[in-house]
């Protein structure tokens, strides 16, 4: 066999029973599918390289962590973008290992793809529509749908996918062809009395695609899992017991296992975060599953005229189609109208696939039972969640209803297509001609949503910046201006930090990309933090060095030589700046200056120079100022009145102790009393020291509650997340200080520490609530301490 004919026999073995049907019927859905993107997409087709898509910062990231590694690292798998100078493993910046690793082996050994990177990632997404709606067409062959209409509905189903919403965002998680082709080889694993193959086929699946996403492992271990639990009960016997189970080991545990020794032999780290926030927050809801989307006509007449429609974020959008939504209703409630016919099982492909739909159906249905939080987000039920283990590193779990969106759209077509051939008219043979609606209707109204859906859902093009021609066009650009070859790294102000789930320090857009895209073109790395599941210590250290230095940054000790830093501030936000890293700015000197941005230059030992000098200058104020005994070993510079200091010291047993001799261990979910009584009334202070290093130790909420004494009511109440009032870092522990005022003198006040639903240990140590303009002073040691500021003396600075 040769040129055309060994492709149709390859696809034969793929899908239909007729082979030349399949053949020409994916050439025509490849085509007409290339026609309707060309007259959505034909701005950007003509020139992939000259735009990015969408303004969301996550796509942007995707675009420059891609591109930098493939121009600027020397490893395949190390990201030195970002976190400098700990750089990240690929897996953890969104840049599709795989295929980012594809082109950095293509531009090392055979042409130069700097500045065309984002072109290239624009086109594998146009690919990865075509490949997706193949897919998709093959699947439904496979289940003998005839190629027309297997053609139609694998459109309808392409262009209405939920993952179209990630195509100008996460562009790992747009790949329509991924779950799929899951779909496809599992029919064809079915088919077969010998398993090894496909198996082995769909194990391979399973570990590309978590390279484009890690996501996608989650999703395939669940289903996966939970469709050999439906095999295994609808067929019990040891021998489908012992391979099904056999070949699930190779289907996920080998890829996780592989994946595993992937990341820890290239970046192991053993406190990245384990539990990270919102798994039971960013969950699905049946409203974005079963009902159109907001702008669709339908949705806005179901809201303004019958019932208010809860509103629902993006990881819950997996609209299904109205079709699919009234297809599930009779699924699952008319028992006399059931799907699989019990006629079909004298057909042998009829009996194959209906095991294989109904697992999948099943698979599905708890998969989205799961993804939108049963039981475990239903309020008492939550410890449920301590027992997920690693799962729990899936908090988007709203992203696993996608499963369902394919299953249930593949099993309509599937049933209404067989049942309108057999239909033979209503009673007396009358409207055989109905049998054209039965098979038809799906098509036109899922058509005519995936029409509408695509029609409204505009695609935001910005020029692509990656390219310098763009980006520093004008004469005065500071890449223009400023050389950069003396530097070793950029650093941004107002700092950020995403990615540890600990400390979360927001980033600023327009500064976010000025920095990124300036790494890209200097080939230097940004301090900033914007990735996932980021080391808990290197957090520490990163966040330490951007935060007032109470004690010499240990991220010092980590750079490897003394070149300067290029901090990169937003003039626009210069005083926050000036406020959260005035250390920085005070050592460094002015290179470079416009409304856009200002350049300054850091000797990073300037810092260590700067703590010191620090600590020196609050001991002499100690000295100086603190005149007044305040109790509890504390000084003050005038009358203290009233204040209250809390150490922990008789809590010996604490693993973790920030100063004296011991600390306070609580749970994050419980409430840690702080106070329960009389204030005086007046503007105060609490300033509490944390443990840093703790998995989710920083998420704590303070409360404050201030009820009158002689009928209980309540005068104020304050509740705030401390992330957004943290100091600085010590030793591995956090300082937070915040204001509160105490508003009537005849008043209780109570203040907690509490974050619902988050069940893990947390420390903490050195509490102080002070009066707002009383500075209290004391000495413990190496320490000089201002308002529970802890400062560490040089030697012999005492």
């Amino acid at each position: 066999m040769k040129g055309v004919e060994q492709i149709e026999h390859t696809i034969h073995h793929l899908a239909s029973p007729r082979r030349s049907h399949t053949f020409w019927g994916l050439l025509g859905v490849l085509t007409l599918a290339f026609l309707l993107l060309w007259a959505k997409h034909h701005t950007w087709l003509g020139a992939p390289n000259d735009f990015m898509f969408g303004e969301s910062p996550d796509g942007f990231k995707n675009y420059m962590t891609s591109s930098w590694h493939v121009q600027n690292d020397t490893s395949y798998v190390h990201y030195r973008g970002m976190s400098y100078p700990f750089g990240e493993h690929v897996l953890f910046t969104d840049n599709q290992p795989v295929i980012s690793a594809a082109m950095q082996w293509w531009h090392k050994h055979v042409s130069s793809l700097s500045g065309k990177t984002v072109g290239m990632i624009n086109r594998i997404q146009l690919l990865s529509l075509l490949f997706g709606v193949a897919i998709l067409f093959l699947l439904l062959r496979k289940l003998h749908l005839p190629a027309w209409y297997a053609g139609l509905a694998a459109l309808a189903i392409l262009f209405l996918s939920p993952q179209n919403i990630r195509f100008d965002g996460h562009f790992g998680l747009s790949h329509t062809w991924v779950f799929p082709l899951m779909l496809l080889w599992l029919c064809r694993y079915e088919e077969r009395y010998s398993r090894r193959y496909q198996s082995l086929m769909i194990g391979i699946l399973v570990w590309v695609s978590a390279q484009l996403h890690f996501y996608y492992f989650g999703l395939a271990a669940l289903f996966l899992g939970l469709y050999t639990l439906v095999q295994l009960i609808s067929e019990p016997s040891l021998r489908n017991l012992r391979v099904r189970l056999s070949h699930l080991v190779v289907m996920i545990l080998l890829p996780f296992v592989l994946l595993n020794i992937w990341v820890h032999w290239v970046d192991y780290a053993t406190d990245r975060p384990a539990n990270p926030w919102g798994f039971t927050t960013y969950i699905g809801y049946w409203e974005g599953i079963l009902l159109p989307y907001e702008n669709f006509p339908l949705y806005q007449w179901i809201d303004q005229h019958l019932i208010k429609i809860r509103r629902v974020d993006i990881e819950t959008q997996a609209y299904v189609g109205m079709a699919a939504t009234v297809f599930t209703v009779w699924a699952l409630f008319f028992r006399r109208l059931r799907p699989f016919e019990r006629e079909w099982d004298e057909m042998a492909y009829h009996r194959v696939h209906r095991r294989y739909l109904r697992g999948i159906f099943i698979a599905a249905f708890v998969l989205v039972l799961f993804s939108c939080g049963f039981p475990f987000a239903i309020s008492g039920m939550e410890w449920m969640v301590n027992y997920f283990g690693p799962l729990r590193q899936f908090r988007g779990l709203g992203r696993f209803t996608w499963a369902f969106y394919y299953v249930i759209n593949i099993l309509m077509f599937y049933v209404l297509w067989n049942r309108s051939i057999r239909f033979k008219g209503f009673s007396g043979g009358r409207y055989p001609w109905f049998r054209w609606v039965i098979a038809l209707a799906p098509l036109v109204v899922m058509g005519a949503e995936a029409w509408y859906f695509q029609k409204n859902r505009k695609l935001v093009l910005n020029p692509n910046i990656a390219k310098k021609e763009v980006f520093a066009a004008a004469p005065d650009h500071w890449l223009n201006k400023v050389d950069f070859s003396g530097y070793q790294a950029l650093m941004p102000l107002p700092y950020y930090h995403i990615g540890s789930e600990n400390i979360w320090m927001d980033i600023d857009g327009r500064l976010f990309k000025q920095m990124q895209t300036t790494a890209l073109h200097t080939g230097l790395p940004d301090m900033g933090v914007f990735m996932s599941r980021t080391s808990i210590g290197n957090m520490i250290k990163s966040v330490q060095f951007a935060m007032n230095p109470f004690e010499p940054p240990e991220l010092l000790d980590e750079l490897p030589d003394d070149r300067p830093i290029a901090l990169m501030v937003n003039p626009d936000r210069w005083e926050e700046a000036k406020q959260k890293s005035g250390h920085l700015l005070d050592k460094a000197t002015l290179v470079y200056e416009h409304p856009e941005l200002k350049i300054m230059s850091l000797m990073p030992d300037s810092v260590r120079a700067y703590s010191r000098e620090q600590a020196l200058g609050v001991a002499a104020e100690a000295d100086a100022e603190a005149l007044y005994p305040a109790g509890n070993g504390w000084r003050s510079n005038r009358d203290a009145g009233w204040s209250a200091s809390l150490s922990y010291d008789s809590l010996t047993r604490t693993e973790h102790v920030f100063q004296g001799g011991g600390a306070y261990k609580g749970n994050i979910g419980d409430t840690t009393w702080i106070w329960k009584s009389r204030i005086p009334k007046g503007e105060y202070r609490i300033s509490l020291w944390i443990y840093a290093k703790q998995d989710m130790g920083l998420t704590d909420e303070l409360k404050i509650i201030q009820n009158s004494r002689e009928d209980g009511h309540e005068i104020n109440f304050k509740h705030e997340g401390l992330r957004f009032y943290l100091q600085a870092i010590v030793d591995g522990w956090a300082l937070f200080d915040l204001d509160f005022t105490v508003y009537d003198d005849n008043s209780n006040t109570r203040i907690f520490l509490q974050k619902k639903a988050v069940d893990e240990p947390f420390f903490l140590d050195e509490v102080l609530i002070r009066r707002a303009d009383v500075n209290l002073y004391r000495k413990d040691r190496n320490w000089v301490v201002r308002n529970n500021y802890w400062y560490k003396l040089p030697e012999g600075g005492r």
